[in-house]
């Protein structure tokens, strides 16, 4: 019964890196583009239009967000606190977080799909 137990766990172990590996390769290039920028914030991938878009925000009080296009390409800005808000922020669905920053201000988990802080 031990060896079956030891077994079990290197294979999770190898599965477990395999994973993380294929993450690694699969992570859009835009995404880490924007990690160089926010590695500090939260990357968001959202629905515009039907369109993929990444909402991405830095770890500040005020900083408020920016809308890039499927290439990384800056479309809007979102930014309630001084009242510059283009229209692209109020019609983003679909969003899911895939990095967010470990202690930060929204005091939520972190989140890293891609292993990009590694």
């Amino acid at each position: 019964m031990y060896q079956f137990t030891k077994i079990l766990l290197l294979l999770s172990g190898i599965t477990a890196n395999l994973h993380c590996r294929q993450a690694a390769i699969d992570t859009p290039a835009p995404i880490k583009q924007l990690y160089t920028i926010y590695q500090n914030g939260e990357i968001n991938v959202c629905k515009y239009n039907g369109e993929l878009v990444y909402s991405c925000g830095l770890n500040a009080y005020d900083a408020g967000a920016v809308i890039y296009d499927k290439n990384g390409k800056q479309i809007g800005t979102c930014n309630y606190a001084f009242r510059k808000v283009d229209a692209v922020c109020e019609k983003l669905t679909d969003c899911e977080t895939v990095y967010r920053v470990k202690d930060n201000i929204w005091k939520t988990p972190a989140i890293d799909k891609y292993g990009l802080s590694k």
